[in-house]
């Protein structure tokens, strides 16, 4: 029998084959496609087909942290700095597997009174999103 929906916990994040330390919050996996008009002169009603996908880049909040080497800041900076396209992998609880590549991006986001400092890894999307089924159990 399917689950009845599954939880965050245990959700990981890997980037360039490195888990995430502090990830908070994931953005959509995968898009919508673009909408292509395929109205002719004798159509009643507006007719479209789909056209490429339409990803947005991958954005992923976490908890800034840079006092060691291992930080996900010190890592994801040095990704940006290097400025190449790297591997990242969504590992869901079920053992569903995401993967995509892209540049990477990482700043740190506002902060207000009486809250964690947070950071945001924006990656590029430069392939399609692969998914891996959990094994049979």
């Amino acid at each position: 029998m399917a689950t009845q929906g599954l939880s965050t916990i245990g959700l990981d994040v890997k980037v360039n084959s490195v888990a995430m330390n502090y990830v908070t919050e994931i953005g959509d996996i995968g898009g919508s496609p673009s909408t292509l008009d395929a109205t002719c002169m004798q159509d009643t009603m507006k007719k479209n087909v789909p056209g490429v996908q339409d990803t947005k880049a991958f954005e992923v909040t976490y908890l800034f942290d840079n006092s060691a080497a291992d930080s996900d800041y010190r890592v994801l900076k040095a990704l940006q700095t290097a400025g190449n396209v790297v591997p990242v992998a969504v590992e869901f609880p079920d053992g569903t597997v995401f993967a995509t590549t892209g540049y990477v991006s990482t700043y740190v986001t506002g902060a207000k009174v009486d809250e964690l400092v947070s950071a945001k890894l924006v990656v590029s999307l430069q392939s399609e999103w692969s998914v891996t089924n959990p094994a049979a159990a």
